[in-house]
């Protein structure tokens, strides 16, 4: 079974008229660790075999109740979970799957929640490698607030330069912001030798004010606004932007100061489609979707405005896109609403409690 919704097909059939379109994907791994006890990484610990976890048992069951409460799903999943060779393996081809069943692989893979660099490795030797990715990550979110998590990018388009990790600073918002995934920066050269920047994000969850968002928006149309004049540049990620926030004229106003466009698709509210889903259980299963994954392009990028480059973005062939049924499930209460399927160590069933988005690059001149 093969479902696709949004435009994949869309981008199919344009794919064989088109001439080199560039086809970039947002896609949040949904915690992609490995399954070694990186030391320097507590909030690893989760994500460990029971052999390793049982070794050290009170140590173990010690940190994982410092960092996730004394009680509740999380603090017993990292006690009890099994994360061994095999299920990271599973996690592994999952996510590979998906890649592979898309109407094309993408160019670009921006990936949200990776551990360190080597499961980006594993990822393309295992599954991926005839690809030609090049794989970017840094490693470098290294506060426990973060929850030991970068995020990765694969590239097939060759890097330019070196990539770079910048640190979110909230201001005076430190304290009730904490701490955040850095802000990847990576450099490549499209097909005409033209530089494209992208800005690989992963913001405060909902969990922290729409604030802690905004700044780091801020911090990212800074940097996009330091490159050099007429520069490409893109930001993909998961922004956490709920479907509350993102419709409001605060958020349009931040991205209109930013000098970024985005797809319509992305501020329509609280309905389907959405890259997640949010199920309220106090009100009966009332669900809500949110587009947290984007992909933003600045002016340069714009079909609307003159250009010399020679690029421009479809914003409208941003959308989601499920091309597996391991994407996919119907809700615990079996009512018939859909919802992305995360990943089940214990069945191997699912991928990630996000679906990815897709968007193409088409040259403005044959």
């Amino acid at each position: 079974m093969r479902l696709v919704i949004g435009l994949a097909t869309t981008w199919l059939a344009a794919s064989s008229v088109m001439a080199q379109p560039i086809t970039i994907v947002s896609y949040n791994a949904e915690n992609l660790f490995d399954t070694e006890d990186d030391l320097s990484n507590p909030r690893d610990d989760t994500y460990l075999p029971l052999a390793v976890k049982d070794q050290n048992r009170q140590a173990h069951d010690a940190r994982c109740e410092q960092f996730n409460g004394t009680s509740g799903f999380y603090v017993n999943e990292c006690k009890t979970l099994n994360w061994d060779s095999a299920t990271y393996a599973t996690k592994l081809k999952r996510y590979a799957d998906v890649l592979l069943a898309m109407p094309v692989l993408p160019d670009i893979v921006v990936i949200p929640e990776t551990e360190n660099k080597k499961v980006l490795d594993d990822l393309v030797s295992q599954h991926l490698g005839s690809a030609g990715y090049n794989v970017v990550q840094l490693d470098t979110s290294d506060e426990p607030a973060s929850r030991g998590i970068d995020v990765g990018m694969l590239t097939k388009l060759p890097l330019v330069g070196t990539p770079q990790a910048h640190v979110v600073d909230f201001g005076s918002a430190a304290q009730t912001c904490g701490k955040t995934r850095d802000i990847l920066q990576v450099t490549v050269k499209l097909p005409d030798g033209e530089n494209l920047t992208i800005f690989g994000v992963h913001f405060p969850s909902g969990a922290s004010p729409f604030e802690c968002r905004v700044r780091a928006l801020k911090q990212v149309s800074s940097l996009s606004a330091a490159l050099p004049a007429g520069s490409l540049a893109i930001a993909a990620g998961d922004f956490n932007v709920n479907c509350g926030e993102s419709p409001t004229e605060g958020f349009s106003r931040l991205l209109q100061r930013g000098n970024w466009y985005v797809s319509p698709l992305v501020t329509h509210g609280c309905n389907a489609p959405g890259s997640t889903k949010f199920v309220d259980r106090v009100m009966d299963n009332w669900n809500t979707w949110s587009f947290l994954d984007m992909i933003l392009v600045n002016p340069e990028l714009s079909a609307t405005r003159p250009s010399e480059k020679n690029w421009f973005a479809d914003l409208g062939s941003f959308g989601t896109v499920v091309v597996h049924p391991e994407q996919t499930m119907v809700d615990e209460d079996n009512k018939g609403f859909i919802e992305p399927r995360r990943f089940d160590a214990t069945t191997g069933r699912g991928v990630s409690d996000h679906w990815p988005v897709m968007m193409r690059l088409l040259p403005r001149r044959s």
